[in-house]
């Protein structure tokens, strides 16, 4: 984009500020930008924002219908750049460093200390200040989530991108599903505890229940190579370690009686569910493969999943396979030990902190800010999810919207019918709320009585019956970010490492534990409790 003579003269300005603020007091940021001289500009047309490349499945992002839809409403151009998927990494960085750096970035995630640094150095522009008069739909919102504004809030005080969110409580938590006519068969309730999933699991072992003669080719459990994670994150809202929802987890620590961080993989708890994964695998229940190196695309794709799996873990029941749901039924969550019953696999509505970035590139960042804001309004989103009625949509008799039978006939489903127009429908990381999910069967016709597949409105209930009490991703210093790297890698490599050798019986719990956390311990896990402490006790102390 053409730069404005304004533009460069308050570039030589902030040069010399800059300049002449190095040796200012510590702790103080250079690049501090005054949002009175870095606001809307109305006379700014066109942006240029940098994004992934279209797949195979969707059309390229300059001609997407959405774009040439939105350009008509607000008189906004935006050229994209096409980043192919495979090289993001290497490329947004090498677009950083160029002088042909665009406007913004859109749907290209930053890490935390990506967004710190960049932001701090200047690179990035901290939203902020201009929250209030250019983003108020993502500020209310924001607002309205438990640890929504800290999940974007740098420790240096500022928002350097705009986050993904999504408040749909059924889109946003795992489930298990188990075969329901292996339950039918055996005549078994669904299971609602740990003990009955195990009772369950032993008839799916020991009995013929997929009728084809052969009692040894069920598998109880499938869960793919890497995938124990995810098993194991499951489970911790039946031990006591999950609840506040899958961000803790995913940081390895979780918030005990005293409300203080503790450790994830030293505690008790964990070595009690990491018990009974052992006990599933010494009876069989675990397909051979949960630990080696079984390709679970060629696995599904040779049919070889057909009627040989008792229970796996998705948000939808088809990551098995697309007509899974006439074969499985869900489970919210199952009943520990101690009584738990929390959905632990249920990520926080700040999915991720990094959708939208403006870089320091963007003449009128307030401009592009109010462009993107939209998405985070209701009206935006009605508008992201579902289109233009009379194109994209017709109201129904409710005043819902209902796709038009181009997208809802489309060979490969209305999800990539509405992709086709660039609805913001498909994948993750895009810098808008999320439509629920209710809405989003209407708008398909799945809320049809004769409707057979899946519904994730039948999920509502239960999703807020057990859902936990979100903590949000923590936000590090510049510090801890370079330090945790170093110490998160061998522990986490080690832990990994520890579970397959007690889960299959090549350590033993009684003599083997203490060992292993003494080791941990040693090799860095107690410097990353302290980290995650310092963290957890910022969080608390900015609500």
């Amino acid at each position: 984009m053409k730069k404005k003579l304004l533009a460069l003269i308050m570039a030589v300005c902030m040069s010399v500020v800059s300049l002449a603020g190095c040796g200012g007091t510590k702790g103080t940021s250079s690049n501090t930008v005054d949002p009175e001289n870095l606001s809307n500009d109305d006379s700014v047309k066109e942006f240029s924002i940098a994004c992934i490349a279209a797949g195979d499945v969707n059309p390229p992002m300059n001609e997407w219908w959405i774009w040439e839809e939105y350009e008509k409403m607000t008189g906004i151009h935006i050229e994209w750049k096409e980043i192919p998927g495979t090289a993001v990494d290497e490329k947004k960085n090498l677009m950083l460093a160029s002088k042909d750096k665009p406007d913004a970035f859109w749907q290209i995630g930053f890490s935390t200390e990506e967004l710190i640094r960049y932001g701090s150095e200047g690179g990035f522009v901290n939203i902020k200040p201009y929250m209030d008069e250019y983003a108020p739909n993502l500020k209310s919102l924001l607002e309205s989530v438990n640890g929504g504004m800290q999940s974007c809030t740098m420790p240096d005080g500022g928002t350097y991108s705009m986050p993904w969110v999504m408040t749909d409580l059924p889109q946003m938590n795992l489930r298990y599903w188990i075969n329901k006519n292996w339950l039918a068969k055996a005549e078994l309730e669904v299971p609602s505890t740990i003990e009955e999933l195990t009772a369950a699991f032993e008839t799916f072992k020991t009995q013929d229940v997929n009728g084809n003669g052969d009692a040894n080719d069920e598998w109880p459990i499938y869960y793919q190579p890497g995938g124990m994670g995810m098993f194991e994150q499951q489970l911790s809202g039946s031990y006591g370690i999950g609840d506040n929802g899958l961000k803790p987890l995913g940081e390895a620590y979780y918030v005990d009686e005293n409300d203080e961080a503790q450790y994830l993989y030293t505690s008790e708890e964990m070595k009690q569910m990491w018990m009974q994964m052992a006990e599933w695998w010494e009876k069989g229940y675990f397909h051979p493969e949960t630990f080696g190196t079984l390709e679970y695309e060629k696995w599904v794709t040779d049919g070889k999943v057909n009627d040989v799996v008792g229970l796996y873990g998705w948000v939808g029941s088809n990551y098995l396979y697309s007509n899974a749901y006439e074969n499985y039924t869900p489970i919210s969550v199952l009943k520990g030990p101690d009584d738990k019953m929390v959905q632990s696999w249920c990520d926080h509505p700040v999915r991720g902190n990094s959708a939208f970035t403006i870089t320091d590139a963007c003449e009128a960042p307030g401009t592009l800010l109010k462009w993107a804001d939209y998405f985070y309004g209701e009206e935006g989103v009605q508008f992201g999810a579902f289109g233009k009625e009379g194109v994209t949509y017709e109201k129904n008799a409710n005043g819902d919207a209902v796709y038009v039978d181009e997208i809802l006939n489309y060979e490969g489903g209305a999800q990539l019918g509405a992709f086709q127009y660039g609805l913001l429908v498909y994948g993750g990381g895009l810098p808008c709320l999320y439509v629920d999910s209710e809405k989003m069967e209407i708008a398909r016709k799945q809320d049809d009585p004769s409707f057979e597949g899946e519904k994730f409105s039948l999920y509502v209930s239960d999703s807020e019956k057990y859902k936990p009490e979100f903590l949000p991703g923590l936000i590090p210093t510049l510090e801890e970010a370079a330090e945790l790297p170093s110490v998160s890698t061998d522990i986490n490599a080690f832990k990994d490492e520890a579970r397959t050798k007690f889960v299959t019986g090549e350590w033993n719990f009684e003599s083997d534990w203490d060992k292993y956390v003494k080791q941990i311990n040693k090799m860095g896990a107690e410097r990353y409790t302290e980290i995650k402490r310092a963290q957890y006790d910022r969080y608390k102390a900015a609500k």
